[in-house]
């Protein structure tokens, strides 16, 4: 499988973003808040939204490229056909990256049982 974060991976519609955070299974964690749902294409895609509150804009990208990065490497463990948008919080900022690997992974195992 192939190790690149494709556009197709990622949520860019406002409308895919509002019907998850409306209908998705919620799971909070001490770095972020992770809604999940059940997509109808088999493809698992990720969203990420951090506000002013994570941080100046080198920190929310930082977080941003994380997550991303997280879902990228794992995403052939995770259940098909899963649509996830991941709004960080401030802790994400000076967390380690196994740390906020761990949380993710196993919020998106809760998610998917």
């Amino acid at each position: 499988m192939s190790q690149k974060f494709r556009p197709e991976m990622r949520i860019r519609r406002g409308i895919d973003f509002k019907v998850t955070l409306r209908r998705g299974e919620k799971r909070r964690s001490r770095y972020f808040v992770l809604y999940s749902l059940s997509g109808t294409d088999g493809l698992t895609r990720i969203g990420v939204i951090t506000s002013r509150k994570v941080g100046n804009a080198v920190e929310r990208n930082r977080a941003r490229r994380i997550i991303r990065d997280i879902f990228r490497r794992n995403r052939g463990g995770m259940p098909a056909g899963l649509d996830c948008v991941v709004i960080a919080g401030r802790s994400i900022v000076g967390a380690e990256y196994g740390e906020i690997e761990k949380a993710l992974l196993g919020a998106l195992q809760l998610s998917a049982g």
